[in-house]
């Protein structure tokens, strides 16, 4: 295990904090919205979510690129984030001993169960901004004609991821109020 947990570097923490708002407004907007050539008695709020989740939704493929980008120009956030060997590796041992004694992680760049989880929800999220991407170039004229039948498969593929990044989102949230109440170090994430 590593001697010292190392803190997060100021740029990451600027890009989770945009991570974090669009993906919880992108989830949010989907739960009502509405494309417009589904129009027949629909509210015009439902089209303006569609449009507004389609607009955010190409930011947060931005800001996806922009993380990928210090993952893989940060070798100790690639480690935080995919602990797959060394001493990142064994963290993730430590850590789920430390869950089974009801002891909580360290917070910081470190590996371990946190870290994982982290990666697994940049994956998904990832997946479902890739698939976005493609969606905004099948909808003809933002939403206001229906797509081609091709549109269904990335539809359905998003459709599926969303439901792991909605669990990853509430799983998330409840782990860092868990851990703040605890320990509020972790918030130093949120630290400019």
């Amino acid at each position: 295990m590593p001697e010292e947990i190392q803190e997060w570097p100021r740029s990451t923490r600027w890009i989770h904090a945009g991570f974090a708002l669009a993906v919880t407004l992108l989830l949010f907007s989907e739960l009502d919205m509405k494309a417009i050539w589904k129009k027949v008695g629909e509210l015009p709020f439902r089209h303006l979510l569609f449009h507004m989740h389609m607009w955010i939704g190409m930011f947060a493929a931005i800001i996806v690129v922009a993380f990928w980008v210090q993952v893989f120009s940060n070798k100790n956030l690639r480690s935080h984030l995919f602990p797959y060997s060394g001493p990142y590796l064994d963290n993730v041992c430590t850590d789920i001993r430390g869950l089974a004694s009801r002891k909580l992680p360290p917070s910081g760049m470190r590996g371990g169960v946190p870290g994982m989880v982290h990666g697994f929800g940049l994956v998904a999220v990832t997946g479902m901004a890739l698939l976005g991407f493609i969606m905004f170039f099948l909808i003809p004229n933002y939403g206001v004609a229906a797509p081609i039948g091709f549109y269904q498969l990335p539809k359905k593929m998003h459709d599926f991821l969303s439901s792991f990044v909605w669990l990853y989102w509430w799983g998330h949230i409840g782990m860092a109020t868990l851990h703040a109440s605890k320990s509020p170090v972790i918030l130093r994430i949120f630290r400019p």
